[in-house]
């Protein structure tokens, strides 16, 4: 088992973190997401449900256990003997069940939430859903149709609550990216304090890291199409990478390896800075996340509501525009 377990919701700085992390010589971390805790929940990974000749072929712990725990394990193989281990999941926040079998284990596991201002992290997911064949709509369109994609994980209250029902507050270390970006050097040494390794062994170059840089479609238009056609294509990239054998629609398959390589040559992935939220999207979402968050400075000790909405502050109760 984990001595340590990242999670928190998509684009919230957990790539950040892991990268921080895996450059400390005493801690071990898998390069990519686990996503053992939450592999059967079907509103956190509808990527992991298949459905082939009108048969459906999905993640069930239950079935056989022992081939799941040794897949999680494999994962750990190459940890240096003496080492701390972690591991990442984006999902395990939003996820209802991640949080309760986390802590079922013998072992106590720390665990290390990631949270970023709510409106900035849903749009960022969204351009992630973009990319990766996942979203049909432009965003304001997604808002309206499908709004539990991009705004769920950003519900954090309930989530850390939910959370903090099984796991006792003092294991859990809240890393605020706009907190880790004003101070690197500060948060850091606060959050290797936590896992209880020494920040001095920690490489100078570890604050020049960035991650998950802006990359975007070349034409946004031409992209949603291409997801609206092939939807299905999106969760092809688990075939192989989970514990349960998943087979392979050979003749739709092909066609639709085909047409994504063609548009990925009209349309190729490009560096870029994201576009800019439309201005009355941004004043919506905020108003909207700080009615959903209230309450959630006094659960986490840290005031992140005058930090990620800092036109407003609040005086006993009252919001007051400054």
């Amino acid at each position: 088992m984990p001595d340590f377990i990242i999670c928190g919701a998509m684009k919230c700085g957990t790539s950040t973190v892991h990268c921080l992390l895996d450059l400390h010589p005493k801690i071990f971390i898998p390069k990519s997401e686990v996503n053992f805790f939450d592999i059967d929940d079907i509103l956190q990974h509808s990527d992991f449900f298949f459905r082939l000749k009108k048969k459906w072929c999905v993640p069930d712990i239950t079935n056989d256990p022992n081939l799941y725990w040794d897949w999680y394990s494999n994962f750990f193989a190459e940890a240096p003997k003496n080492s701390i281990i972690g591991e990442d999941s984006t999902c395990y926040l939003s996820s209802w069940n991640a949080p309760m079998r986390i802590s079922l284990q013998k072992k106590r596991i720390k665990v290390i939430i990631c949270l970023r201002h709510p409106t900035k992290r849903a749009y960022s997911q969204y351009w992630h859903m973009l990319r990766t064949g996942r979203a049909i709509f432009n965003f304001e369109d997604t808002l309206r149709y499908n709004p539990h994609s991009v705004l769920d994980r950003s519900m954090y209250l309930n989530q850390i609550e939910n959370l903090l029902m099984y796991i006792n507050k003092k294991h859990v270390f809240f890393f605020i990216l706009e907190e880790y970006l004003s101070d690197k050097k500060r948060i850091s040494r606060k959050l290797f304090e936590f896992l209880n390794v020494s920040f001095d062994k920690l490489p100078a170059t570890a604050f020049d890291i960035h991650s998950n840089k802006g990359i975007i479609p070349k034409n946004t238009n031409l992209q949603i199409l291409k997801n609206k056609i092939l939807r299905g294509y999106g969760n092809t990239m688990y075939r192989g990478k989970l514990p349960y054998n998943v087979p392979s629609a050979k003749i739709s398959s092909k066609i639709t390896n085909l047409l994504n390589k063609l548009h990925n040559k009209i349309n190729p992935i490009i560096d870029n800075k994201i576009p800019e939220m439309a201005p009355e999207t941004k004043r919506f979402l905020d108003k909207l996340f700080e009615r959903e968050l209230d309450g959630i400075n006094e659960l986490i000790g840290s005031n992140v509501i005058d930090l990620w909405f800092h036109k407003r502050k609040r005086y006993y109760g009252k919001i007051i525009n400054e």
